[in-house]
């Protein structure tokens, strides 16, 4: 997919984050979510193109297919300190993701800081589509910090 600026909302919680993403289809936001959560990690602005990662997942419906998918990025990180800058799907079809993401390995002298998050969670998520002239998909979710 071609790369735009990826836009989302931060959600405050008691002990948790989270956030709103928006997108013009179901596999944008699926890809959306995905970076939005690395640029949580670390902006995405910091990251080259310098890895490649493969991605195969699946589940029975679209929530747990995103819980999974952002856990899989997140397990990227935790295990490569892999941090992905461009993500492709090679397949997508709501239950099922196999995806190509191209990023960079975590360097705290070129990252900074980052973002501590333990997993992405179920609670109090939401997938949906609003019902306006141009189709807009969206996702809210919370992270566990």
């Amino acid at each position: 997919m071609p790369e735009r600026k990826i836009t989302y909302e931060i959600l405050e919680h008691t002990s948790d984050s989270g956030f709103i993403i928006r997108a013009p289809s179901w596999e944008r936001l699926y890809i959306d979510a995905a970076l939005a959560l690395t640029d949580i990690l670390v902006k995405l602005d910091c990251l080259e193109e310098k890895e490649k990662k493969t991605v195969n997942t699946q589940a029975d419906n679209p929530e747990s297919l995103m819980v999974k998918w952002l856990n899989e990025v997140l397990f990227l990180f935790e295990q490569y300190k892999f941090l992905s800058k461009r993500i492709i799907f090679d397949q997508f079809d709501g239950k099922k993701i196999g995806a190509t993401l191209w990023g960079d390995n975590y360097n705290p002298t070129r990252h900074g800081h980052i973002s501590e998050i333990k997993a992405v969670t179920y609670h109090q998520l939401e997938l949906g589509e609003s019902l306006t002239a141009e189709p807009q998909f969206y996702a809210k979710i919370f992270l566990d910090l």
